[in-house]
């Protein structure tokens, strides 16, 4: 099959909740949204939003932070897991317990295990006679240095955790306190086998991408064994699950190499590619609204964001401020299928203020044609910010930010 650029783009989008707009709503929306898109990237910096919740947002109509703690924290419809901190769906708990006991941590955790592991396995038991505990109520133990953690049991916290003995019970802000597995999920369920855990990895990996090339290789995980070979292993795993049936490859226009999709998403990317919109993706709104991007969104991150939309995206906020080419926090703006620049908002202190403080729109944008639905976009991420009031500094001419700020009051009616 080949397909257009274009369509390769939309369907990435669509399978994310993403285009032609929000699609989901409120808490069930929320819920929706964590179950097809199965992975959302997990940052503490909270400048307008934390990483999580930016996900949610720009998917989900009437997002709010507290939906997430529900989800995760009383209704346990997901976990945060990894080395680059995820949120999960509970249906994938069992493979990654099936991969940690399988293909194990990275070998300098699996050595530190081993090191440690009495210590390790009174944490483990303190954690089972008084519950969840945080890390800093062993703040008394030895010192260490590690970013993880500044003392020992802190270190053995995080290793327990990536090994899925324990699971994050709640948060207070950024603090986690832990509880056992098993008091969260319930017995384990049977591991799979070793072979199996690779692959069900790979196609879920795979999957969540919509459409992927060889930027898709570098997302699939192997084990610490093939590090060495680590591409060509990731390859040819990738060929396997063509042969076996369960991808399927396409060509995109003015590319060599075959693109790969699953094969049971097949139906609904020729509908794609026949200019359809598929029935489940009608959004809520028909009029174009903007989005906002979370940094790591899957749709950008890894360098898709050149591959899709051919726009240069860098996360800068842990780049030297003399080092950053935009800003501390800045987010690209998705509207419909295009990005068509990039704002970084902040929250003014001590007042319920939203400042688009700068804005850097892409070449050929039509500003007087996108103000509106970038207007009605930045109205609805004041709305789930609370934000009283919306201003805008260095985002174009006078007009323009005159143009803004009237589409913004209309719009928040």
């Amino acid at each position: 099959m080949r397909i257009s650029a274009e369509t390769r783009r939309r369907f990435v989008l669509g399978t994310q909740g993403l285009w032609p707009g929000r699609r989901w709503k409120g808490l069930e929306g929320a819920r929706e949204a964590l179950s097809t898109c199965r992975l959302v990237r997990v940052d503490p910096v909270d400048v307008v939003g934390r990483m999580q919740d930016l996900a949610f947002a720009s998917r989900v109509e009437g997002y709010r932070r507290d939906h997430l703690d529900l989800l995760l924290y009383k209704e346990r419809a997901g976990f945060e897991h990894g080395g680059a901190s995820s949120i999960y769906p509970r249906d994938l708990l069992r493979l990654h317990r099936s991969w940690v006991q399988n293909e194990g941590l990275p070998k300098r955790w699996e050595d530190w295990y081993a090191k440690n592991k009495k210590l390790a396995q009174s944490v483990l038991q303190e954690i089972g006679k008084r519950g969840p505990p945080e890390s800093r109520e062993w703040a008394g133990g030895a010192r260490v240095e590690n970013y993880r953690s500044s003392h020992t049991e802190g270190l053995a916290l995080y290793v327990l955790w990536r090994r899925l003995d324990i699971l994050v019970h709640h948060r207070e802000g950024n603090r986690k306190f832990y509880e056992l597995t098993e008091r969260m999920s319930g017995p384990p369920q049977e591991l799979l086998s070793e072979q199996s855990t690779l692959e069900e990895m790979a196609c879920e990996t795979l999957g969540r991408l919509g459409v992927s090339g060889a930027e898709g290789v570098s997302y699939l995980r192997t084990t610490e064994e093939c590090r060495g070979r680590s591409r060509l292993t990731k390859r040819e795993l990738r060929q396997r699950l063509v042969g076996d049936g369960r991808f399927v490859e396409v060509r995109v226009e003015g590319e060599k190499l075959a693109s790969i999709v699953k094969a049971e998403q097949m139906p609904l990317l020729e509908k794609v590619s026949q200019g359809a919109l598929p029935r489940q993706w009608r959004p809520l709104e028909p009029e174009p609204e903007a989005a906002l991007l979370a940094p790591l969104d899957v749709v950008i991150a890894n360098g898709r964001s050149q591959v899709l939309f051919g726009f240069e995206y860098l996360w800068e906020v842990y780049k030297p401020a003399g080092q950053r080419r935009w800003g501390y926090y800045v987010l690209p703006v998705l509207l419909g299928d295009r990005l068509i620049g990039r704002v970084e908002p902040v929250l003014a202190k001590g007042t319920s203020s939203l400042l688009v403080q700068r804005a850097w729109w892409e070449d050929g944008v039509d500003l007087r044609a996108v103000a509106r639905p970038f207007a009605r976009g930045i109205a609805r991420f004041a709305d789930f910010l609370q934000a009283e009031e919306v201003a805008f500094g260095d985002v174009g001419q006078e007009s323009l930010r005159a143009s803004l700020r009237r589409e913004v009051r209309l719009a928040r009616r």
